[in-house]
């Protein structure tokens, strides 16, 4: 089971949750907000990246981690546009200081 990218409300689950829910055959960048040292979200709506990723029809998922006080958002991209796309959404109001992770599709063989 994957994590289900309708709606955009934020969901409580650990990051282990998210890794492992996240589909093979689909990229994605995760930024991690530590909320001990920001109290903040950086992840509101009025953020100008959520116009990039609308625009772009990409999915995201908002996931709020209570045990670990920390949020992230999952962006869900096609594979083999990864680094354009980080690139693209770190423009767009992250402070250069985001912690985010990068997960790469899976390579099938055939």
């Amino acid at each position: 089971m994957t994590i289900d990218f309708s709606g955009h409300e934020m969901i409580r689950k650990s990051f282990g949750w998210i890794k492992k829910h996240l589909d093979p055959s689909m990229s994605y960048i995760i930024f991690e907000n530590d909320l001990t040292k920001q109290l903040l979200s950086i992840f509101s709506e009025s953020l100008i990246a959520y116009q990039y990723l609308k625009k772009g029809n990409y999915a995201w998922k908002k996931v709020y981690d209570s045990k670990d006080s920390k949020e992230y958002l999952v962006i869900q991209i096609d594979p083999g546009n990864e680094d354009e796309a980080l690139g693209k959404v770190m423009g767009y109001g992250f402070p250069k200081d985001t912690v985010y992770y990068l997960y790469k599709a899976e390579k099938r063989l055939y």
